[in-house]
């Protein structure tokens, strides 16, 4: 393997070399070394304990020690080639490429410096450098496979392998001699949909997915957007099957659609006794004419409330060191697209959870799981709505226990250990209604109360931010005594208080997140009006920005608080999103959305890497 030491233009598989030096005339010396990055610690010291200890630490820079001879075909030349190398030195910053013989590169990202020393004589033309340098070194730039984030806490992972038919219509099969094929005339996401054509013949004409994998009693949900031609019935069906293929049994949910108009096809059913694998089934019975053409488009299914609402995960990254996560998001996804009557600005959250086992963090908690308080009732699945709480103030207005659970988590776990912020998403019956919300926490030996919160402002569905708690609520010792065991984190009782101060309508209650909030998080605010491609959430420059078709930067009014993800090598990393928290969009949040988002990072490294 070559042994390379270049000043390059950026960090690239293919970068443009400036000054190679260790090719000729130039030749590294023994005395050439890298170094380490200095890790420095804040001590924290006391009389009344022995030792020290660290409370933070952080990598400051490094200094690059490079000793290089240069021989060239005459004086002249080396002067010439130590010109060179000078003005390398004197750029503001610059970026240094070392392969020590390893397959893939390192890059130090440098500063202005100068020589520390320069020999020339008649034998010899030497020059010592002491270049500073960034803490790590860089590897080239990684990027994740795009992933669809959506907006349903209690979504799962997609189980058949096509449902947005971007490229090609592979994946699904007819029955009733109906055609079907991609199709770019209309999507209700992405480019393109599937259009499924009738023959103007057969008694019902129904478009399959591939089967795949379910367990008895699994709760399997199968959804898909259509966009019929003209206004009539269409069914979304789950089949069943056993491990042999053999038909079980079906369950379907009739939904009438509007002509030329998007409508989701939702349902939810449990995998019966015998059940190995499942198909999602889209169906327009009743002789269906050739002109009543169907485009489809999100056709999913998938396990009920499996992994995949609000957050994905980035998998054992490479690198030595923790790595800032970049994120481009779909500008169409978040901003409002041009000549739209929608008003306001969209705000998203996004947070991460690193270490131990990120799924397995209490998160979500379904309002309906909870115990109903006074005035209110469970209030069954409707439309893309799932169950929920509904709270009348038939007797009470005033600020009363409307939800509760003991314990949350169920069971103690010591991936429940964090502090998380709290949102609720809810919803007024009557937008000139002024309400208040309430969080209580309490467990065995304490009680914590939420500031008294406003509820949201109109009549959509709205996350109202509750502040911060900690799980355990007080004292956490964390593991059990020297031993540096973790000790798991017991669930606390959670309760939720409302009242209705003025107006006469009622409260919808929906769901809480806990947003884990202790390791690093942000807010987004997104334009109001979107003419890029794509926005970047920068968590190096702390900023994000748009970007056109080319990737070139686009002007665009966007507000970033806090601190953006960052992920750490070699263990599971999750990445939580709420599309619209605290926006003032005048469509609230839409439970059926969803966000397309390109992770990407560049990997550290204290020294060199290896080929993967």
């Amino acid at each position: 393997m070559a042994y390379d030491l270049q000043f390059v233009d950026q960090i690239s598989s293919t970068p443009t070399v400036r000054l190679n030096l260790n090719a000729r005339p130039w030749k590294m010396r023994v005395g050439t070394e890298f170094g380490m990055p200095e890790l420095r610690r804040a001590a924290v010291q006391t009389l009344l304990v022995d030792g020290d200890r660290y409370p933070a630490a952080a990598y400051g820079n490094r200094t690059l020690s490079l000793l290089l001879r240069v021989d060239g075909a005459s004086d002249d030349d080396d002067a010439a080639q130590l010109q060179k190398l000078y003005r390398e030195l004197d750029r503001p910053t610059n970026t240094l490429l070392y392969r020590p013989g390893t397959t893939a590169p390192v890059f130090f990202r440098t500063f202005r410096c100068g020589p520390d020393a320069v020999t020339w004589d008649p034998f010899t033309k030497e020059v010592r450098v002491q270049v500073p340098a960034e803490p790590f070194a860089l590897g080239l730039r990684e990027t994740l496979p795009a992933v669809t984030v959506y907006n349903d806490p209690a979504e799962g992972t997609t189980l058949n392998s096509n449902p947005n038919f971007e490229t090609n219509a592979a994946g699904w099969s007819t029955v009733g001699a109906a055609s079907f094929v991609r199709s770019t005339a209309q999507f209700h996401e992405g480019v393109a949909s599937g259009l499924l054509t009738p023959n103007g013949v057969a008694a019902n004409t129904e478009l399959y997915s591939e089967s795949v994998a379910v367990s008895v009693g699994q709760q399997v949900r199968a959804s898909a957007w259509v966009r019929c031609a003209v206004a009539r019935n269409v069914q979304i069906f789950t089949v069943w099957f056993d491990s042999g293929g053999g038909f079980l049994s079906s369950g379907s949910t009739t939904t009438a659609v509007s002509a030329t108009t998007w409508t989701l096809l939702d349902r939810t059913g449990t995998a019966p006794v015998g059940a190995a694998f499942a198909r999602l089934g889209v169906v327009m019975d009743g002789t269906p004419p050739a002109g009543h053409t169907l485009h489809i488009d999100e056709a999913r299914i998938r396990q009920a409330g499996g992994a995949g609402g609000m957050c994905f995960d980035v998998t054992s990254p490479k690198g030595d060191v923790e790595a800032p996560l970049f994120l481009s998001v779909r500008a169409s996804d978040v901003a409002r697209v041009p000549e739209s009557p929608l008003t306001g600005r969209r705000q998203s959250a996004f947070a991460v959870r690193r270490g131990g086992t990120p799924s397995a963090a209490p998160v979500v908690l379904q309002a309906e799981s909870m115990d109903a308080g006074t005035d209110t009732t469970v209030q069954a699945a409707s439309g893309s709505s799932g169950p929920f709480l509904r709270v009348t103030f038939a007797t009470a207005t005033s600020l009363q226990q409307r939800a509760s659970i003991a314990p949350f988590p169920s069971s103690p776990s010591t991936d429940a250990r964090g502090t998380y912020r709290v949102f609720v998403r809810c919803r007024k019956s009557v937008a000139g209604d002024t309400m208040q919300l309430q969080m209580r926490y309490s467990n065995a030996a304490a009680s914590v109360t939420s500031d008294l919160v406003a509820g949201p402002a109109d009549a959509v569905w709205r996350w109202v931010d509750m502040g911060l708690v900690q799980m355990p609520l007080g004292y956490d010792p964390a593991t059990d005594g020297l031993s540096g065991t973790p000790l798991p984190v017991g669930g606390m009782g959670v309760t939720l208080l409302a009242a209705r101060t003025s107006g006469s309508g009622t409260l919808d209650l929906d769901v809480i997140v806990f947003l884990p909030a202790d390791d690093r998080m942000c807010l987004v605010k997104w334009p109001d009006y979107n003419t890029e491609t794509a926005y970047v959430v920068d968590p190096v420059a702390g900023q994000a920005y748009g970007v056109g078709s080319s990737g070139e930067v686009r002007s665009a009014l966007l507000e970033l608080i806090g601190l953006a993800p960052q992920v750490t090598p070699g263990v599971a990393n999750r990445i939580w999103m709420i599309r619209d928290v605290g926006s003032t969009w005048s469509e609230g949040d839409d439970v059926t959305a969803s966000v397309q988002v390109t992770p990407y990072y560049w990997p550290r490294y204290l020294h060199t890497r290896g080929a993967s």
